[in-house]
């Protein structure tokens, strides 16, 4: 709040510097004019402005530093819509984590992995009640041992969604996991080992939001593995280690040197993105979705094809790419998700974020605005007040508001085709009104239609925005050098 309300105070002291310096000129104008001997209110000062004496000049530079003054002052409500338009898309960006929250948030998941406790021992010195005597005292504790896939394979399709609260809808999914992972087991060597307690052994599968499980459709175990009775746990056992703190677990039973596959399937829910942490020496992942529209972070995909139905993404990872080892002691609190792959259900440029955009653009559409009057009064030899401008400035204003307001409730499209047409229409009439002349208003609607056209073109070519700019800024430049190139010099 005190940042805006210190942006306000800058921009009405810039304003009341530019009005003072407008006072300042406009003083030293009517001097100037006077030591000529030119009444400004005479017949002859109004003829003599019509044939370009230097009372025009002075008449154009008087224009075009109230120009700049005004556009100025269009700072002050576009600062506020901006400011509107932020807190909006705030609005929006907490709903739609609300949703995610009670649909799914964005889904990480990892393993399996399997889990054997064991026990080892530690000698330690003791000292007697009388503090005479030392000797040894062999201590037993538990830890685990953590054993990564060697190969894993997970098939992820993803099918898309919407859900809705009050004007507001968030982008969400149902995911369908199809996964295998290899485990190889050897002897591992730990000190002080005593033994492991392989018949108590479980996989941990790591899902970032449990909430979102809706069932497990799938878990079988080929090789020198069997399941133990009962039904799968909720929670991993693994709360220290990165990665790993959520999702839930199946008691098995391993031999001490076996190998065994571990086939599952799941179907769960998420909303925005969803990861994969390449735990296995070489870790197959496949996304499928039918979104158009992905953004990949972390680990890029090997191969991928996005078209108008949707996009395919695969990803053929090395446990290379990672520095965390295939096993480790669960004590030891190590991280699993220093890399990932990830896949976002990208939402293009969302209406706020047009809006924002357009608004950026605002001061310069509005001095665009001025100059093509200006222009259009050079042109056509005709002369609006400088309550005219304010009038037709505030018009320009108002479209961002209606834009605004609009957009939350129509295409966006839609929004801007009507918001569009409160400027163009109400500025061209109000100008033909002012100069009681039809073809004048009607010029300058052509001429604001053709500048809302380049403000679409612009908000659509994200990528081209600032050569489309910069390219109107030249054209302008050079309509207003044409137009002005036979101004009279000052000859007094």
């Amino acid at each position: 709040m005190f940042s805006i309300i210190f942006w306000v105070f800058t921009l009405l002291s810039l304003a009341l510097f530019g009005g003072a310096a407008y006072l300042v000129v406009r003083a030293l104008l009517k001097k100037f004019n006077r030591d000529q001997g030119i009444d400004m209110e005479s017949p002859q000062a109004q003829s003599s402005h019509s044939k370009g004496t230097p009372l025009a000049k002075n008449t154009t530079l008087l224009k075009a530093l109230t120009i700049g003054i005004l556009s100025i002052l269009a700072l002050i409500p576009l600062g506020i819509i901006m400011d509107m338009t932020s807190d909006r898309e705030a609005l929006y960006h907490s709903v739609v984590d609300e949703i995610g929250r009670s649909w799914g948030e964005q889904q990480t998941l990892s393993g399996p992995v399997l889990v054997i406790p064991y026990s080892y021992f530690v000698m330690q010195e003791e000292v007697s009640a009388d503090g005479k005597n030392r000797h040894q005292v062999k201590r037993t504790y538990q830890d685990e041992l953590v054993i990564l896939p060697k190969k894993l394979k997970l098939d992820l399709d993803l099918k898309h969604d919407f859900r809705t609260r009050g004007i507001y809808q968030s982008l969400v999914y149902n995911a369908t996991l199809q996964g295998k992972a290899d485990f190889s087991l050897s002897h591992y060597e730990i000190p002080n080992l005593i033994a492991f307690d392989n018949k108590n052994a479980r996989l941990a599968f790591g899902v970032s939001s449990n909430q979102a499980i809706d069932k497990v459709d799938k878990l079988e175990l080929t090789g020198d593995a069997v399941t133990l009775s009962g039904s799968l746990m909720s929670g991993t056992g693994l709360g220290t280690t990165g990665g790993l703190e959520k999702g839930f677990n199946q008691g098995v039973q391993v031999g001490e040197a076996s190998d065994f596959s571990v086939d599952f399937a799941m179907t769960l829910r998420g909303s925005q993105s969803i990861s994969a942490l390449p735990l296995g020496e070489q870790t197959l992942l496949n996304i499928h979705a039918d979104w158009p529209h992905p953004s990949f972070k972390g680990l890029l995909p090997a191969e991928r094809d996005i078209n108008a139905q949707g996009f395919t993404a695969s990803w053929n990872i090395s446990h290379l790419t990672r520095n965390y080892p295939q096993e480790f002691i669960k004590s030891n609190q190590s991280t699993l998700t220093e890399v990932s792959a990830n896949a976002i259900l990208f939402e293009p440029v969302t209406h706020y974020g047009k809006i924002e955009r357009s608004v950026k653009y605002g001061l310069l559409f509005i001095v665009l605005t001025f100059i093509m009057l200006f222009i259009f009064e050079l042109g056509q030899k005709t002369s609006l007040s400088t309550i005219q401008y304010v009038l037709v400035g505030s018009a320009m204003a108002l479209f961002y508001l209606l834009l605004l307001s609009l957009s939350e409730h129509l295409a966006f499209l839609h929004a801007y085709l009507i918001a569009a047409c409160i400027p163009v229409l109400s500025v061209s009439a109000y100008v033909g009104s002012a100069t009681a002349s039809i073809k004048r208003g009607a010029i300058v609607g052509i001429m604001l239609v053709s500048l809302y056209a380049v403000l679409y073109s612009i908000l659509q070519l994200e990528d081209y925005a600032l050569l489309m700019g910069t390219g109107l800024l030249l054209v302008v430049l050079l309509i207003l050098m044409f137009v002005t190139r036979h101004q009279p010099k000052n000859t007094a």
